[in-house]
């Protein structure tokens, strides 16, 4: 107890915190019921990046096309014993956050500029939870669908002046000793693509990793040795392409396998947290690919669906699912007369195979004009005219000239052209500054309830820990402050 507290000291002055330490909730191994209140000894949190309120719609429609029944999501909330909050998102610097300074928020309990990961605006190191959840005696896992190194995970464990220092994030993780970390990104750990030239995954085998490449390497991956899971140079591939048979791809893992397998190695561990994200539907949506992100979404539900299982046997187990913002905002739009060809419109994603990115890749290789329509029905289904081709192709080209600037992009100009084909539009590539939903289960999800900010989630989990312990706060730029004679003049309303 004394190093833990010493730890913690040190901790709080390296990052300018306060720290108070507390003893670890009384550990028992019986199984009570799953209830709002009590201590998790077990915390899972799902992330659907860039998730907004169209999506988990679109999804839901789709869920029911392909699996016959609706998202787990939605089932959820109906569900006895679910706690539903609103959560507010921004960013310390902008009304509208990009995903690492939404997961610092629920890594250090302070609202830092976009860009940053556990920084202050003037550079201040922050304490992340994943070390004091670590100095708690909690295991700790990432698991994604993007690289290890992205900003969602980062946001747990790391502390980078830059989201994208992601050989700088890796070592981080080696040098925290993070338990479990699965998903893309092996670039960052490859003496050969690597500034540095250390080969980190060497290095994790040195301290006792098994280090994993391949779903088979996954499917026996020990339970008593910590876990680096790399699948991919890059991000994992879309799910619309592992399956649509036109693109190459290398086999990955799923989301579903990998949470399955991580769940399993920290379930011999008296405590841990999870993360546990479905990162590419962020990225089908900055793309406007409607059947990129629903298809990243379901494969997201299937996650889900292991975390439900686990904290059926396992009922001392807290879910949490939320996201750190909306992206785009997609939504199906009423199509035809009395918007009577909705339905079909939206039937049409089921012959999309491949991702808006990889779509265009295909387009742009094409000799002539019917070369093209070809290409191009074999990747969605469409029938495109010949109008909309001579509209589309300056796009395709870096040559085009959108109204909106949000949308001036070749993905975003393919998005809205096949948009007429599936009834799926977006308001643009970028972030939103919606409030979003997150879904508490379980020991502990009492404290959920209502509408906080994304920092309180911080509170929450290191509080569950046995630490409370706070970052100093940074005051907000870009707040409320309306403009000179902007204010509501209400009472033009007539309302007293």
């Amino acid at each position: 107890m004394n190093t833990r507290r010493g730890f913690l000291r040190s901790l709080a002055m390296a990052g300018g915190g306060t720290v108070v330490t507390a003893s670890h909730p009384t550990s028992s191994r019986r199984r009570p019921r799953p209830a709002p209140g009590g201590v998790p000894r077990h915390i899972i949190h799902l992330v659907a990046d860039g998730m907004g309120s169209g999506i988990i719609a679109c999804a839901n429609h789709f869920s029911h096309l392909t699996r016959h029944r609706e998202l787990t999501w939605l089932g959820l909330v109906r569900r006895p014993g679910t706690v539903y909050a609103m959560m507010d998102v921004r960013s310390q610097d902008s009304l509208v956050t990009d995903s690492s300074a939404s997961a610092s928020a629920w890594g250090s309990g302070v609202r830092i500029p976009n860009g940053k990961v556990n920084q202050s605006s003037t550079g201040g190191r922050l304490v992340t939870l994943y070390e004091l959840m670590g100095s708690a005696g909690w295991q700790r896992g990432l698991v994604t669908t993007t690289e290890v190194t992205h900003a969602t995970p980062a946001g747990f464990a790391a502390c980078v002046k830059s989201r994208n220092d992601g050989e700088d994030i890796a070592l981080q993780y080696l040098e925290r000793g993070i338990e479990v970390v699965l998903g893309g990104g092996r670039k960052h750990f490859d003496g050969k693509a690597r500034k540095d030239k250390r080969d980190l995954k060497v290095e994790f085998a040195r301290k006792g990793y098994a280090v994993l490449g391949t779903p088979s390497d996954l499917a026996s991956a020990p339970k008593d040795q910590p876990l680096l899971g790399l699948f991919s140079d890059g991000h994992l591939p879309y799910v619309v392409d592992q399956e649509g048979g036109l693109t190459k791809v290398d086999p990955v893992p799923s989301l579903a396998s990998m949470t399955r397998v991580a769940l399993g190695r920290l379930s011999e561990a008296e405590r841990f947290v999870l993360q546990v994200e479905g990162g590419r539907v962020d990225m089908g949506c900055h793309n406007a690919d409607a059947a990129a992100a629903i298809r990243e979404m379901v494969a997201f539900d299937e996650a889900i669906d292991v975390c439900l299982a686990f904290q059926a046997e396992h009922p001392d187990t807290l879910i949490v699912i939320t996201t750190d913002h909306a992206t785009g905002n997609p939504g199906l739009n009423g199509m035809g007369d009395n918007y009577q060809k909705s339905n079909a419109h939206f039937r049409n994603l089921l012959s999309v195979r491949q991702s808006v990115p990889e779509i265009a890749k295909r387009l742009l290789l094409a000799e002539n004009p019917k070369d093209f329509d070809r290409r191009l029905f074999e990747s969605t289904g469409y029938v495109m005219s010949a109008r909309r081709r001579e509209l589309l192709d300056p796009y395709l080209k870096k040559k085009g000239y959108a109204l909106f600037d949000a949308m001036a992009s070749d993905v975003a100009a393919l998005g809205q052209v096949l948009a007429n084909h599936t009834g799926m539009g977006f308001t643009s590539t970028a972030h939103t500054s919606d409030l979003v939903p997150l879904l508490a289960m379980g020991p502990g999800s009492d404290a959920f309830r209502g509408f906080i900010a994304n920092t309180e989630v911080f509170e929450r989990y290191v509080g569950f820990a046995g630490v409370e312990f706070r970052n100093r706060q940074e005051p907000l730029v870009a707040g409320y402050q309306p403009h000179p004679g902007s204010f509501e003049q209400v009472r033009d309303y007539g309302v007293v």
